[in-house]
This record gives structure tokens, sequence and C-alpha cells, in this order.
């Protein structure tokens, strides 16, 4: 998380900023910060309302589950 704080330091409204990046750097922590998107691996979700990995792995190939704050921009 400290590499991408880093990065988005320069930034004026980090907020505003769509970010792309994956399961190495996200956090709930840091997806609370700032807008993006990414893979989470299993050991970070901190408990957030998604579907157990057991049950994706059952699910067609390309299917996701998703959590929004309900802050869209």
């Amino acid at each position: 998380m400290k590499v991408i704080d880093e990065m988005i330091s320069v930034l004026e409204r980090p907020e505003k900023h769509e970010l792309y990046f994956n399961n190495f750097f996200a956090s709930y922590d840091l997806l609370g910060k700032v807008s993006a998107t990414g893979t989470m691996r299993n050991s970070r979700t901190r408990k957030i309302p998604i579907m157990p990995v057991d049950e994706v792995k059952k699910k067609h190939r390309g299917f996701f589950d998703h959590v929004c704050n309900g802050t869209v921009y």
C-alpha cells in the first residue's frame, strides 16, 4: 500500500482518478481511499460481503463478484 500511497500523493484529488492494479497491491484499506479496479487476495478482503472463493471457482470462466460503496464516478 505504501507504493500506491506514494504514487497518488502527487495527485490533487486522488479520489477522482481511477486506478487499476493487481492483487499484489490491492487491499481493503487502499480501495477505501481511492477509486480503483483490481483483484484482491483472499487474505486481504477483511470479511467484505463478497462470494467465497470456493463458490466463485464453481462459476463459469470470466465470472466475478464486486462490492461498491455507492460512490461511482
